[in-house]
C-alpha cells in the first residue's frame, strides 16, 4: 500500500513539474494563435520589423563591408553581398567592381567583365558584355576630359563614344580622372540596406513562423511538434490520474 502511494505521488510530482515546462510553449501557441486570427484587425500584415536582429534571422541582412567606387572621393556606386547599389536601385552582380564613372547623361559601373550603364536617376539603362567590350578583364576606368567612358585592360586603353556604343584604342593620356575605392557616407548605406531588405518583415509572418516554430531555425517546427505531443500526453495523464483519484476516494 505504502508502495502504491509512493508511486502515486512521484506520478503527480511528475505530471505537476512536465505541465510547467510545457506552459511556456503553450502559452506561446495560444496567445500567438490569437493574434493570426485577429491580423486584419490589428494591421499585423501592414505592420515590418527592421531590427538587424530580425532581418538576419530570416537572411535579409547585408553583411561585412560595401566595396565603393566614385570619383573626387564622391561615392556613385558599391558592390555589396553580390549586388551592385546604384541610388536606391540594385541588382544582382557575382562581379568583381572596379570603377563606377559618372558621365555626362548616367553612371557607369564598370566590373570586370560588365559595363552597366544607369541613368541618373539610378534606373538600369543598358548592360554591356564581352560582346560589345572591346577586352576584358578591365582593370580599371575612369573618364577623359569629355566625360567619355575610358577603360584598361591588359592589353590597352579605350576610349567609347557618348553612346557607349563603340570603343576605340587610345594612347594613355594623362588627363584621365579614374575611378577609385570611396568610403561611403552613412545615409548611402542606410539607403543600400533598406533597397536589400525593404520594409522589413511583416509582423504577421513573424508570428506566424513563432507559431509553427520555423522561426527558431530547421529544428524549430520539430521542437515545436514534440512539445505539442507532450501537451496530449500530458492532458491524457491529467485525465488518468483525475479519474484513479476520484476512483479512490469513492
Amino acid at each position: 500500500m505504502a508502495t502504491t502511494q509512493k508511486r502515486h505521488r512521484r506520478s503527480r510530482n511528475l505530471h505537476r513539474w512536465s505541465g510547467m515546462i510545457l506552459l511556456l510553449p503553450l502559452l506561446v501557441a495560444t496567445i500567438t494563435g490569437i493574434l493570426l486570427n485577429h491580423t486584419i484587425d490589428l494591421k499585423l500584415n501592414e505592420r515590418f520589423a527592421s531590427h538587424p536582429w530580425i532581418l538576419s534571422r530570416y537572411g535579409m541582412e547585408l553583411k561585412g563591408t560595401p566595396n565603393a567606387y566614385g570619383l573626387d572621393d564622391i561615392t556613385y556606386a558599391a558592390h555589396w553581398n553580390g549586388h551592385l547599389f546604384v541610388k536606391d536601385k540594385l541588382i544582382p552582380s557575382p562581379s568583381k567592381l572596379v570603377a563606377a564613372v559618372p558621365l555626362r547623361d548616367g553612371i557607369a559601373v564598370v566590373s570586370e567583365n560588365l559595363i552597366h550603364y544607369f541613368g541618373l536617376d539610378g534606373e538600369l539603362i543598358e548592360t554591356l558584355n564581352s560582346v560589345t567590350i572591346p577586352s576584358t578583364p578591365i582593370k580599371r576606368a575612369g573618364r577623359d576630359s569629355n566625360l567619355r567612358l575610358v577603360i584598361e585592360t591588359a592589353s590597352a586603353q579605350w576610349t567609347s563614344d557618348a553612346e557607349l556604343l563603340n570603343f576605340q584604342s587610345t594612347p594613355p593620356v594623362e588627363t584621365v580622372s579614374w575611378s577609385t575605392p570611396t568610403q561611403p557616407s552613412e545615409p548611402q548605406i542606410t539607403q543600400w540596406k533598406r533597397s536589400y531588405s525593404g520594409e522589413g518583415i511583416p509582423h504577421d509572418r513573424i508570428i506566424l513562423d513563432i507559431h509553427s516554430g520555423r522561426f527558431f531555425g530547421a529544428f524549430g517546427k520539430w521542437v515545436w511538434d514534440l512539445l505539442t505531443i507532450g501537451v496530449l500526453i500530458l492532458s491524457a495523464t491529467g485525465l488518468i490520474l483525475f479519474f484513479r483519484n476520484r476512483k479512490r476516494k469513492t
